[in-house]
Formats: structure tokens, C-alpha cells, sequence
């Protein structure tokens, strides 16, 4: 008799773990002062920076103008707002990355390459993604988490190839992992100097992971 699985099991990465908060927020009015950090700390990291937050503990509690007891109600520090902006941000992009798959057509393969360079380019453009994960200002807990979410996605590209059995019969969620990886450190290598992503790069990461799968693609 095959051993039932858990509940936990079939949770994805965001419904397992959490991000920085202590506690979550109940009430109407303690939800409100969680977003008013937030929100604050997204605007600052822009202004000025992950290293100005992290080094000074009153800037964000001045700048999002609450008590200090409903600050640290919640947080335990600054780099923990960080942390759950950053989880913030990967669960949500782990939904809009899986509407971004379903609306491909469907008839080539090599349409879930174009997904997958065209989303990581949109995404860094975003702000916050450049400062935090182009200039690598993400605590050990952000880290875990992002290897998380590269996890779960790499699973998501592979049912997308997997629609095109049995061409990809031998395609394996390690192979798309391995593939994430490559482009998360293409699209930073693409951002460092450029807010929009110097294109050469993002055409030759388009161009590797078309030649990637490709190998794996089989008779």
C-alpha cells in the first residue's frame, strides 16, 4: 500500500516557511502598521540604499512613523523588514512567473526561453531587485529562501516542457534548476551597470538557454 502523502508535501516554498515578521499581524489596524513599514522600507531602499537602512536602526522607524513598540512587535531588526520584502517579493513573482507561462501559446519549446529571460529582465528592472539581488545585499534567510523559490520554479519550467513530450522525455528538474541559476546570474551581470540590462548580455543569455535545452531535448 503506497505511503500517503503529507499536507506539507505538496505545499510550495512560500506556504512552508515565512519571511521576517515575528508575528503576524491580526488586526485591521496592526496589518496597516506592517504595511506602512513595508512600504516605507521599499521607498527608502530606493532613496538611499540597503547599507543606510541596515546601518542606522532609527531611519526606518523615524521614516515610517510608528512606535517603537509596534515596530519591534513585528521586527525584530531593519534587515528584517528587508527579508520580508524580499519574501514578499518572490511569492508574489512566483505567481505572476507562473501566469507568464500559461499565457504562452504553447507550439514551440523554445517560447518558455522567451518567458524566461523576458521575465528575469522585467524583474530587474524593478528597484528593489537591483539593489537587494544585483548588488547582493541579501541576508543568509533571503538566501535560503531565494534557493527555495529557484526550487519550485525550476519545476514549473519543467511541466512547461514537459507539454511537448516526448521531446523532452529526459529533461529532469535538476537540468531546469541548473538552468535558473545560469540566468539569475546572467540577468545581475546584465543590471550591474544598466537599468534597462545591456541587451548583449540578455541575448546571450536568451541564446544559452536555447542551446541548453536544446541538448536536452532528445531525438
Amino acid at each position: 500500500m503506497p505511503r500517503s502523502r503529507s499536507r506539507t508535501a505538496d505545499l510550495v516554498w512560500h506556504e512552508r516557511v515565512d519571511g521576517g515578521l515575528r508575528k503576524q499581524p491580526v488586526q485591521e489596524r496592526s496589518r496597516a502598521v506592517v504595511e506602512q513599514i513595508l512600504e516605507t522600507a521599499a521607498g527608502l531602499v530606493e532613496d538611499v540604499g540597503f547599507e543606510a537602512i541596515v546601518g542606522s536602526p532609527t531611519l526606518l522607524l523615524e521614516k515610517a512613523g510608528v512606535s517603537r513598540g509596534s515596530f519591534y512587535t513585528f521586527f525584530e531588526s531593519p534587515e528584517h523588514v528587508l527579508d520580508e520584502l524580499c519574501y514578499r517579493q518572490m511569492k508574489n513573482s512566483t505567481e505572476t512567473f507562473q501566469q507568464a507561462l500559461d499565457a504562452r501559446r504553447g507550439r514551440r519549446w523554445n517560447e518558455v526561453v522567451d518567458v524566461l529571460v523576458d521575465y528575469y529582465a522585467d524583474e530587474h528592472r524593478t528597484p528593489l531587485v537591483r539593489e537587494l539581488w544585483v548588488r547582493q545585499n541579501l541576508t543568509q534567510r533571503v538566501r535560503t529562501l531565494d534557493e527555495l523559490c529557484i526550487e519550485d520554479w525550476a519545476g514549473r519550467v519543467l511541466a512547461q516542457f514537459q507539454r511537448h513530450a516526448p521531446k523532452f522525455d529526459g529533461l529532469t528538474r535538476l537540468h531546469c534548476s541548473v538552468a535558473l541559476h545560469a540566468l539569475e546570474r546572467l540577468a545581475q551581470y546584465a543590471f550591474t551597470d544598466d537599468e534597462d540590462g545591456d541587451p548583449t548580455v540578455l541575448a546571450q543569455a536568451r541564446l544559452m538557454l536555447t542551446q541548453f535545452f536544446a541538448a536536452h531535448a532528445g531525438k
